[in-house]
């Protein structure tokens, strides 16, 4: 009897254990697949997170390179589209498929109010994307993903002033402010490039007067607006002999100047080319002009009777005494130099009693330096920075250039070139402690007219040769004083975020 209630309970024990084992192995299998479900969507959750970090960095990025050229009203379509260009380069993962980005602007939008909240030239930039998941792919085949950025480009006001402007020169020399022009595609500025000449009513479109040695500033003219980041050049128009009824000039010398500019004849100089490796008389006119020049020729000597500009159709004064000399009017130092600026052709000649008159035709080009022909090229600017503003109220026609300056030609990365066109927001900058001995937000430009009245500027003196030029060439007899035109430019800026923003800003 014992024997047999012990094989029953061993028999039930035995059942009992294959139905837990049973039971254990039915319910592991339940829970596995929301075990699987559970890593699967840790595992998925983890890839959605990068992605999305991947897709916010590319929108962030996006709108910053977009607001970086929305600096006025009229760019929002170059911002938009450089948002767009910038997004669609981003390195995304290839497994997410994109979908075209949002972009939106606002030129009447705001920093975010952490920020400061001043006005601001907004670019928005949002983006959808599709990802497969992995172990969730039975439930959730996909999931979409977005991201969003906003970035600010602070509206700046800047205060630009040009101070004690002075001129030293018997040629005629007007400055004047240009802005740097937008490149084609409105990505940046073009510093090869400077605005057209236009005018209305007598008052030229996009170049506003600085200063000049002869012409009065025109009534009614206004500083153009700009943006604190605007890059501003300045041009210098040189008429040669155009001053020559100053007194300094001791007598009315008509000649070409030290390049062979002919008489009243006119060439511009512009500083921003600097910033594209060019000299400021890159875009000099150099096309050839025909001088007919009349000497009459007899036992007491030769002197020049006639000198005419066939290619302007104009007669040109003949000077007096010891200047009336060939080299006066070609601009060349010495009959010596063989006028290597100029062809010459003998077109007729007449004899009347004792005397012989020689009609010679020369046809010559002007010789100014640019980055083609010179290794130092730059001999019309030098920017100086780092000035007091004791300094700058202390400029008058008295003052001398830096010594930096005298005597010298410079490179087209030398002689203050990097701020041959500054910003607002660079100037500025500059400004540094309150002090009487403290650094102005200023920049003075020294111009060389590029030649004055004649060989060695004998008429307004000191005389001193350019460093990178030679007896008899062009150039020679350049005074290189960098005073026949300068003043100061200073600007100080107002606005921005309200806590120091003057530059884009990722706000949202």
């Amino acid at each position: 009897m014992l024997l047999s209630i012990k094989m029953r309970c061993l028999s039930y024990l035995t059942r009992l254990g294959k139905d837990e084992t049973g039971a254990i192995a039915v319910t592991f299998a339940l829970l596995l697949i929301p075990m699987m479900l559970v890593v699967g969507g840790a595992v998925d959750y983890a890839r959605m997170v990068q992605y999305r970090s991947s897709l916010q960095n590319a929108v962030d990025q996006a709108a910053i390179a977009g607001a970086a050229v929305f600096s006025s009203p009229n760019q929002s379509g170059a911002a938009a589209q450089v948002a767009t260009n910038y997004f669609n380069r981003a390195i995304l993962p290839s497994s997410l498929s994109m979908a075209a980005p949002s972009v939106t602007t606002n030129s009447s939008g705001t920093i975010n109010p952490a920020l400061g909240n001043a006005p601001a030239y907004t670019v928005t930039v949002s983006a959808t994307a599709t990802v497969s998941t992995s172990l969730l792919s039975l439930i959730i085949p996909s999931v979409t993903i977005t991201a969003k950025a906003t970035a600010g480009d602070p509206v700046v006001s800047p205060q630009l002033v040009f101070t004690n402007v002075n001129s030293v020169a018997c040629d005629g020399n007007t400055a004047y402010l240009y802005k740097v022009p937008l490149k084609s595609n409105g990505n940046g500025y073009d510093y090869s490039a400077v605005p057209a000449w236009t005018s209305t009513n007598g008052i030229y479109d996009n170049y506003y007067m600085i200063g000049s040695s002869y012409l009065p500033i025109p009534s009614g003219q206004v500083l153009p607006a700009m943006t604190a980041n605007q890059p501003l050049g300045v041009a210098l128009v040189n008429l040669t002999d155009g001053n020559t009824g100053n007194s300094g000039c001791g007598v009315a010398v008509t000649g070409a100047n030290s390049y062979g500019a002919p008489y009243m004849t006119t060439q511009t100089f512009y500083s921003s080319y600097l910033l594209n490796g060019m000299s400021p008389s890159e875009n000099v006119n150099n096309t050839p002009y025909t001088l007919q020049i009349i000497t009459a020729s007899n036992w007491f000597g030769s002197t020049i009777s006639s000198v005419y500009n066939v290619t302007s159709g104009t007669s040109i004064p003949i000077a007096s005494g010891q200047s009336n000399t060939l080299s006066t009017y070609l601009g060349i130092n010495a009959p010596s130099s063989g006028y290597s600026n100029c062809t010459t052709s003998v077109v007729a000649t007449r004899t009347s009693g004792s005397t012989t008159y020689t009609t010679t035709n020369y046809t010559c080009n002007t010789q100014y330096f640019t980055s083609k022909t010179s290794s130092k090229p730059n001999c019309s600017l030098y920017v100086q920075t780092g000035v007091s503003q004791s300094y700058v109220d202390g400029l008058s026609t008295s003052s001398s250039a830096p010594s930096a300056a005298f005597g010298n030609c410079f490179s087209t990365s030398g002689g203050g070139a990097s701020y041959a066109a500054p910003s607002c927001a660079q100037l500025s900058a500059l400004s540094n402690q309150s002090n009487s001995s403290a650094i102005a937000p200023a920049a003075v430009f020294w111009w060389d007219d590029a030649g004055g009245v004649g060989p060695g500027e004998p008429y307004y003196g000191p005389a001193s040769h350019c460093s990178s030029t030679t007896a008899n060439g062009p150039g020679y007899g350049e005074d290189c004083q960098y005073k026949n035109n300068f003043f100061a430019a200073k600007c100080t800026t107002t606005g921005g975020s309200g806590s120091g923003y003057t530059e884009v800003v990722l706000t949202q």
